[in-house]
């Protein structure tokens, strides 16, 4: 029966290489290695008892690596950032930036969920839907916000539109308004100078010679005769000894169609060569007439006047026959040298 040889005292064996640390943890394995099996062996060695000849060591345990979670956590905090930023329609514009990272490092973290290097793959996929749904938010926020600010500028360009029609049409009517008043006043200035030259050319026409008829708008149609010598029988004052007296004849028509009232126009206004009044002799003879009365259509009558002029202002003198009443009231004036 062959003895078993006993393992050598010495810490290294020959099989073991120089240099080794026996108190290194064992690689997986290493505690199983044997050295060669002896020929024969005295019996079956109890269950679980190291092989004869070399050292155990229980297993070490090796730390299990930390998951890699940073970018999932990072990706949620940013989608939520994300969506909150584009949820406020005046930060849309800040939002994009926070969801696309929340895109990019959720998808980086899913990434390592599948290769068993992380374990937070609810957050991961949450960051990725919360950047998704930012994004798309702010693209909705900023097309509403492009759409309404093209709204708006279109209202404002309405209203601008709207404005500038209307100064237009206040100004085209303003234009209107002066050039229709200033044709009003050109045909008032017209009117009046109208008027003026009527008035004027009327004037003219009631300036006469002795012997020439004028008539009224009414229809009264007068006219003096050439102014004769006068000899006054009785009379109530005496006549001045250097004096012409003369005879004035005054005859009016009624052209019209209605009676005509000679009311005011009895006695003429005579005046001498001078512009001195003249005053009409009383003469009992009942030669002398006065204008009385009114006269009906076709009818007509004369008054006659007598008048003593000075020798001194006796080369021309004027008859002044006023008719009418109110503003209608005018004047006839002859003028001539007595005979």
């Amino acid at each position: 029966m062959t003895v078993p040889v006993p393992p050598d005292s010495s810490p290294q064996s020959a099989e073991e290489p120089a240099g080794t640390n026996p108190w290194a943890p064992l690689d997986p394995g290493q505690g199983e290695a044997a050295v060669p099996a002896p020929a024969t062996a005295p019996g079956p060695a109890p269950a679980g008892a190291p092989a004869p000849g070399v050292p155990y060591w229980p297993p070490y345990p090796i730390p299990a690596p930390q998951p890699r979670n940073g970018l999932g956590i990072a990706a949620m905090v940013l989608g939520i950032v994300g969506v909150a930023l584009s949820l406020a329609v005046i930060l849309f514009w800040l939002s994009w930036l926070p969801a696309l990272l929340a895109v990019v490092f959720g998808a980086i973290g899913l990434g390592y969920v599948r290769k068993g290097l992380a374990t937070n793959r609810a957050m991961a996929l949450a960051g990725v839907i919360l950047g998704v749904t930012g994004l798309l938010v702010s693209v909705g926020a900023g097309v509403f916000v492009v759409a309404r600010v093209h709204e708006v500028n279109e209202e404002r360009q309405a209203e601008a539109d709207a404005a500038r029609a209307r100064f237009e049409a206040a100004t085209k009517a303003a234009e209107e308004r002066a050039a229709k008043e200033r044709e009003r006043i050109e045909a008032e200035r017209k009117r009046i100078e109208a008027e003026q030259e009527k008035a004027a050319a009327d004037e003219r026409a009631r300036r006469l010679p002795f012997g020439q008829s004028y008539t009224y708008e009414d229809g009264l149609k007068v006219a003096t005769a050439a102014p004769e010598p006068y000899s006054p029988l009785r009379t109530v004052f005496e006549p001045p000894k250097d004096a012409k007296i003369i005879q004035v004849k005054i005859t009016v028509v009624n052209t019209g169609s209605q009676e005509l009232s000679l009311y005011g126009s009895g006695l003429p206004i005579v005046r001498d060569a001078k512009g001195n009044l003249v005053f009409s002799l009383i003469d009992g003879s009942e030669r002398l007439k006065l204008l009385t009365g009114s006269l009906a259509p076709g009818q007509e009558a004369t008054g006659v006047y007598a008048y003593a002029l000075p020798n001194s202002a006796a080369d021309q003198f004027s008859v002044d026959f006023t008719y009418g009443t109110g503003r209608q009231r005018k004047n006839v004036i002859w003028t001539g040298s007595p005979s």
